[in-house]
């Protein structure tokens, strides 16, 4: 038995240790992302993404688009996907115009159901498709509760946010595993690591992306196949629009479409867990506040969007 003394040794021995542990796995899970930035930065391949993946990349609208221009800046051919042809065609004369690439496009509204697979699928036959991209999304107007969100709305959800990323994953990742090369980058969000009240069925469907895409990259550890999660914070887009605010937290939280898509497409191969922005990292920090104060940012931009709301009735 120990006595007295010995006790109070042990547990002064034990105390600090355990604090030590917590600490280095704090440590680790916030910064473990910078740290896979710094090693490849210096140790990282140098393989241009067109060798490494292969010769064509598919995404589609918002920060789909930017992508999409960044990958056509490091050469690969592209296959854009989105609800508005005439944009899309646009876009892919823009692209051509200044980059010694191929562009395809396919017009289709993910909200429509299954239907628009079987097309994409025609369309994508014979491709040596090596980045797909999956990052269409829809977000309602203002925050409302889940029971009064129109059911049309909710079917949207998760036919925009939800069916894409598994039908286009489930379609393609046959013949990547066949060529064993292959990347797909599955874009979160910050909503999607903890619950939102009145963007309730958005924040829920990105938790989804989130868990897919965790478990995803153990189903295809060894396949030569690789994946990417990307959890933006707020990124000026059409999406994001009607949701801005004027206030402080949209300079803190917010960034441009351009420059956070640059370095989103950076980070393609260096590393699988990203905010893909530095800005959005350095918030990521912020966790040390727990998950309380993501959803205070997030409260007030909800408070600020239903303000608007109400003041335009």
């Amino acid at each position: 038995m120990l006595d007295g003394s010995a006790s109070a040794s042990f547990v002064g021995w034990c105390l600090p240790a355990i604090g030590v542990v917590a600490c280095t796995l704090y440590l680790y899970a916030n910064l473990q992302a910078i740290a896979q930035m710094v090693w490849s930065m210096a140790f990282g391949s140098r393989v241009p993404l067109r060798d490494r993946y292969g010769p064509w990349a598919g995404s589609s609208d918002g920060i789909g688009k930017e992508y999409a221009i960044n990958l056509a800046r490091e050469g690969l051919n592209l296959i854009l996907i989105s609800r508005t042809g005439a944009k899309l065609a646009q876009l892919a004369d823009n692209i051509r115009s200044q980059y010694d690439v191929q562009v395809r496009w396919i017009a289709v509204d993910f909200a429509e159901g299954d239907g628009v697979y079987d097309r994409i699928q025609r369309e994508l036959a014979n491709v040596d498709l090596g980045i797909l991209v999956n990052n269409v999304g829809m977000l309602h107007e203002h925050p409302i509760a889940m029971d009064e969100l129109p059911l049309q709305d909710l079917k949207d959800t998760y036919n925009v946010n939800m069916m894409p990323l598994i039908r286009l994953t489930y379609m393609l990742l046959p013949s990547m595993k066949a060529r064993r090369r292959g990347m797909i980058v599955n874009v979160t969000s910050a909503s999607g690591f903890l619950p939102i009240p009145y963007l309730n069925m958005y924040a829920a469907s990105k938790a989804f992306v989130t868990n897919f895409t965790l478990g995803l990259k153990e189903e295809i550890r060894g396949s030569g196949v690789d994946c990417q999660l990307v959890f933006p914070m707020f990124v000026d887009t059409n999406l994001t629009q009607r949701w801005q605010s004027t206030n402080m937290w949209q300079y803190l939280c917010s960034a441009k479409v351009v420059p956070y898509s640059k370095m989103a497409v950076w980070t393609i191969g260096r590393v699988f867990i990203t905010t893909g922005y530095w800005q959005h990292g350095m918030l990521n920090l912020s966790q040390m506040g727990g998950n309380h104060f993501h959803r205070k940012i997030y409260e007030i931009r909800q408070s600020n969007a239903l303000y608007r709301v109400i003041v335009q009735k």
